[in-house]
């Protein structure tokens, strides 16, 4: 593809003078993995009595605040894409009332009516569906993972509740915000919106990856169970101290592998990690990506073979290699745009695989719906979604029960 901003310098001085105010470029990670990506989804039942008025100004309000949340994806040059904030970069869809309580309602036929983004050039990046019923209201947020983590969601989220509440809320980190006005999407140059068949084959089989259909099931674990496999582990004479969150890893490995990657021998066990509790410069409450991934792998007959707190005692040697200040500090900074990633991070950067790879992600701690001024007499999360399958999505309930939702792209027998 021919160099755009070099052959155009009136588009290279346009993109000069607005990068740092209401054009951010995404890092070097982002443009790798992002574009064509699914979004991150959670669907939410609120059960506080609000008026439809009420969610909507609350919701355009905290988009105001948290502005990253209001944009769109242009393409600054070949590969190279960026944030642009735009008025309309985040939609509000109302849907009619269904005469049904939240509990008895098919949630895929909520899903399928959820307005969903893509993270394509010019398409919005965050979206709320509305769908009122006779004990509340369903909330449905897609969220590009372009414009943020699970953590910026849930900042998001928590924020839009005080909103509604009308109560204080939190403003998030200067440390990755517009700084300028915002356009409207007819104001952006064309140029930046380049049509699906200009972009590259890797966005495009990126794509074609995100319509294939998924299932879910739910998994949960009780106290003794997890009491009981630390004991294990202590017994063998293990000196790591391996968290709940490892040992349902492994417990869900163990369990679910041959169904989740029926036609492989070899499994990756992949894990985010969030810089914000380990990189000394990043504000706890930065919007963006601040995360890199660790990866355990297994063969499929070790897992068979091994006992959970092996499998977990594994796990978490991995995790605690990326836990490390000075080798997250090596490999990524903090600039004026956000978060950076030298070029040597990716170089061993193993790009994700859905024939090999598991995402496992840990949402207890900040998934708790008392952080979300929800709870067991407001409201319940109904699903969540992450952009990379097969997954398991780690929750906690109001209750303090701990659960796992296991999503693959095989049925659950």
């Amino acid at each position: 593809m021919k160099n755009r901003t070099t052959a155009n310098g009136t588009i290279k001085t346009y993109l000069k003078s607005h990068l740092g105010k209401n054009i951010l470029p995404l890092s070097i990670l982002d443009n790798e993995i992002r574009p064509g990506g699914n979004p991150i989804e959670i669907l939410l039942f609120y059960k506080r009595e609000v008026s439809v008025l009420n969610i909507q100004d609350s919701f355009r309000k905290a988009v105001e605040h948290y502005n990253l949340f209001s944009s769109r994806l242009i393409m600054m040059d070949h590969d190279q894409f960026a944030l642009q904030y735009c008025s309309d970069g985040a939609v509000i869809n109302l849907l009619p009332a269904v005469n049904e309580t939240h509990d008895s309602i098919d949630i895929e036929l909520i899903r399928k009516m959820m307005t969903h983004v893509k993270t394509l050039p010019g398409e919005p990046l965050f979206a709320l569906t509305v769908v009122p019923v006779r004990d509340g209201y369903l909330g449905g947020f897609s969220f590009s993972h372009a414009i943020g983590d699970g953590v910026s969601l849930i900042l998001f989220l928590f924020s839009l509740g005080l909103i509604m509440a009308g109560e204080h809320f939190p403003l998030p980190s200067s440390q990755r915000l517009f700084t300028g006005r915002p356009l409207s999407v007819d104001q952006i140059d064309k140029s930046f919106i380049l049509p699906l068949h200009a972009l590259n084959k890797k966005i495009q089989d990126r794509i074609r990856q995100a319509n294939v259909q998924t299932y879910t099931t739910r998994e949960y674990f009780s106290e003794e169970q997890l009491k009981a496999i630390k004991h294990q582990a202590k017994s063998a004479g293990e000196n790591h101290d391996i968290s709940n969150n490892q040992i349902m890893t492994s417990l869900l490995l163990k369990k679910y592998h041959h169904n989740l990657l029926p036609d492989t021998d070899r499994i990756r066990l992949r894990s985010p990690v969030n810089f914000r509790e380990i990189h000394p410069d990043i504000d706890p409450c930065y919007i963006g990506n601040a995360l890199f991934v660790s990866f355990t792998e297994f063969e499929k007959d070790e897992i068979d073979r091994m006992p959970v707190y092996e499998i977990a005692c594994r796990f978490k040697k991995s995790i605690m290699q990326m836990r490390n200040e000075n080798f997250v500090k090596k490999i990524s900074y903090l600039s004026e745009y956000g978060i950076e990633f030298q070029y040597e991070a990716l170089e061993k950067y193993l790009p994700h695989n859905s024939d090999i790879d598991i995402v496992s992600t840990n949402l207890t701690h900040i998934n708790d719906l008392e952080s979300l001024g929800l709870g067991s007499t407001m409201g319940s999360i109904l699903y969540i979604g992450l952009p990379l399958q097969p997954c398991f999505t780690m929750l906690k309930e109001k209750s303090g029960s701990i659960f796992a939702q296991i999503t693959g792209r095989y049925p659950f027998t």
